[in-house]
């Protein structure tokens, strides 16, 4: 296979298939190889993704520099991401986020989200009856995920629907099928977006700076550290990233939760008749089937990696997926097990890159899936022609989702 983007075109029983094929086939002679793409490297093997993601001074995540003169703007919205930065900038980004975003707020989430994964069913049972259609990402995983993450910055409700729409379109900045840094087209499609969605959260910012609420946004605006706040523009990046880090992750992870009980009906049964263990299955589902499938990184010096000489300047695309099948690292490696015994996957990365919303993540997809079960007695999936997934293949889950609830009567 010389194109992964091929695989974007194929239906997702065969691009799954295709995909793993690929990804065994090179892990079963390399731990690291050169890339499909000129001058991009590949890593397969579980320990040596370790190594990469957990050596931040070798394997920068900083690739704000391939940013095209003529699209600076985008620089302001990387400014406060810090999983696009390194230290010393991420580790005072970092501090300064991890502050407002603490484990205590994201256990209070917990009554909230349970509501609203309520809410989104029963209008749906409300205007379709007890055996209702509904796409389960489109109007139940997406929007859900959105909300959440818009309450928690303390968007209005009324724009609710507008951030969702800018989550979605800037899933679509990075070209399907591209390993390395996204090209100028890429850049240039998005760049009006964060230009629009930027003047609106500076807007928001200064609200919230002059008028504290109890929200996520007002904290930031107002945490100070060591003398130092952070600025409207840190903030914005900030923002810009949780929509993306917080709002694709869970969706992708609720709707491959899904699909992966279905498939294995065994499970699903285990499942509704023990709850208990569905917080197990959705990290079995984050290692066999996760939502991003890849990181990516940039070398900083030459780095000696399974083997290989890898030169400075180079990216490095760091298959998740593949690490998670490593028969190296894990028993059976393909097999779908929610009994699997707890071990550390990488589906949220690892080292000070490891993504600060996972708690969340977990959460949402979790309360998700147990509200799809409790109010159902059953759930069909449709894998017809209906079914859709995205289109860049470092996403594996649908965009599209279509079934059909039998709700509980």
């Amino acid at each position: 296979m010389t194109d992964l983007s091929v695989l974007t075109g194929l239906p997702f029983d065969r691009r799954i298939h295709a995909f793993f094929a690929y990804l065994a086939d090179r892990r079963a002679t390399e731990a690291v190889g050169e890339g499909r793409e000129p001058g991009v490297w590949e890593v397969f093997r579980h320990q040596e993704a370790v190594q990469v993601l957990g050596d931040h001074r070798t394997y920068s995540n900083d690739m704000n520099h391939f940013i095209p003169e003529d699209q600076r703007r985008l620089a302001r919205a990387a400014r406060g991401n810090f999983v696009g930065i390194d230290p010393p900038d991420h580790t005072r980004l970092r501090g300064l986020v991890s502050q407002a975003f603490s484990p205590r707020v994201t256990a209070e989430l917990e009554p909230r989200v349970k509501r609203l994964a309520e809410r989104l069913l029963d209008d749906i049972v409300e205007d379709r009856g007890p055996t209702a259609p509904l796409d389960l990402v489109a109007e139940f995983a997406g929007p859900l995920s959105a909300i959440v993450i818009a309450e928690l910055f303390g968007i209005p409700e009324s724009d609710h629907p507008m951030i969702s729409e800018w989550a979605r379109a800037l899933l679509g900045a990075r070209p399907a099928g591209e390993l390395g840094v996204a090209d100028e087209a890429a850049l240039r499609n998005v760049a009006d977006l964060v230009d629009k969605a930027g003047a609106y959260l500076v807007h928001h910012i200064r609200e919230r700076r002059a008028h504290p609420r109890d929200d996520l946004t007002s904290r930031l605006a107002t945490t100070v550290v060591d003398g130092r706040a952070l600025d409207d523009e840190e903030i914005v990046g900030v923002v810009g990233m949780f929509l993306i880090a917080g709002y694709l992750p869970a969706s992708v992870l609720t709707a491959n939760t899904v699909m992966a009980l279905d498939e294995h009906p065994a499970a699903l049964a285990e499942v509704r008749a023990r709850p208990a263990l569905l917080p197990g299955a959705i990290e079995e589902v984050l290692r066999w089937r996760p939502p991003l499938v890849r990181d990516q990184r940039l070398t900083t010096r030459d780095a000696e990696l399974g083997g290989r000489v890898i030169p400075a300047g180079s990216p490095v695309c760091v298959w998740l997926a593949s690490a998670h099948r490593d028969p190296l690292r894990y028993d059976d490696p393909d097999r779908f097990d929610i009994h699997r015994p707890a071990g550390r996957h990488l589906a949220f990365g690892r080292g000070i890159h490891y993504c600060l919303g996972a708690p969340l993540a977990r959460l949402e997809s979790r309360i998700a899936v147990e509200t799809l079960l409790s109010r159902s007695e059953r759930l069909e999936i449709s894998r017809d022609g209906s079914l859709e997934f995205h289109e860049s293949i470092g996403v594996l889950g649908p965009v599209r989702l279509p079934g059909t609830l039998f709700t509980r009567r």
